[in-house]
């Protein structure tokens, strides 16, 4: 482990009486950015398929771990070896089947064990709360069903969950009708609909937020189609009508369609 050595004395020195000022002055409160940055970056070079970005990518997550056991062993609370430590102790602990002769049928039992040893771990009075609320709603809503389907609260097959879906959408459009609209009652019940929507897409093994992401990226390539077509004819955007923008709309979606991409 000579290179991971290294690393651990160049952010020593990086935060030492001659290091730089930018690393010194650092806090754990002010390197969150950063750490949430790094590990989104991360996961584009994995969507992206490209190994050498994802090597660079990890180094610069690792350089965040490293730097808050730095600046946690500087005020005495705990060193980068005590988070190697104790997460290597947690992996062994939480894999009897692995490093003990506990026995498991498939990957559902690995998981049931996983919370029961992680529930009883644990000083908080719910399996829901080790999920970070500062995570994006879309991990989290997936997250906290798939925790709490784990102990047995889920539906039994994709279709109760599916006509959930559309009982929020009534209720919904019901809220929509009347003559005047309660934006908070409106607020809750889409917060519903998309928490029910997450539920369908789990049951179909599915990942909600890369789907929204390959949505949002689809969306975005028809946009800038309209985009081209403007700068091509010296046009604002804005001077279109809806009905052309439509039409431009269509005209991507059919250019996507003929050259055998997705949709």
């Amino acid at each position: 482990m000579r290179e991971f050595d290294g690393l651990v004395e160049v952010i020593k020195k990086l935060r030492g009486k001659n290091g730089c000022p930018w690393d010194k002055k650092q806090t754990h409160r002010s390197l969150k950015p950063y750490m949430i940055e790094e590990a989104y970056e991360a996961v584009h070079a994995i969507d992206g398929k490209d190994d050498n970005k994802l090597k660079d990518e990890l180094g610069d997550v690792l350089l965040q771990v490293v730097l808050h056991s730095q600046i946690a062993k500087e005020k005495g609370k705990f060193s980068i070896g005590d988070v190697v430590k104790a997460i290597s102790e947690k992996m062994i602990r939480r894999h009897p089947h692995v490093f003990s002769k506990k026995k498991v049928r498939g990957v559902g039992q690995v998981w049931k064990n996983w919370e029961e040893i992680k529930s009883g771990e644990a000083k908080t009075r719910s399996i829901l709360d080790s999920i970070p609320k500062a995570m994006p709603a879309l991990y989290r809503a997936d997250k906290a069903q798939k925790k709490a389907a784990r102990v047995g609260f889920d539906w039994d097959s994709v279709a109760g969950a599916w006509e959930k879906v559309f009982e929020e959408l009534e209720e919904v459009k019901e809220l929509l009708t009347g003559s005047r609209i309660n934006k908070n009652r409106v607020s809750e019940e889409m917060g519903d609909l998309l928490f029910s929507i997450v539920n369908v897409a789990r049951k179909l093994d599915l990942d909600s937020e890369e789907l929204l992401q390959s949505a949002t990226d689809k969306f975005s390539k028809r946009f800038k189609y309209i985009e081209s077509y403007c700068r091509k004819k010296k046009l604002k955007i804005s001077s279109l009508s809806l009905e052309k923008m439509e039409e431009l709309w269509r005209e991507a979606k059919s250019k996507r369609r003929l050259s055998g991409t997705p949709k």
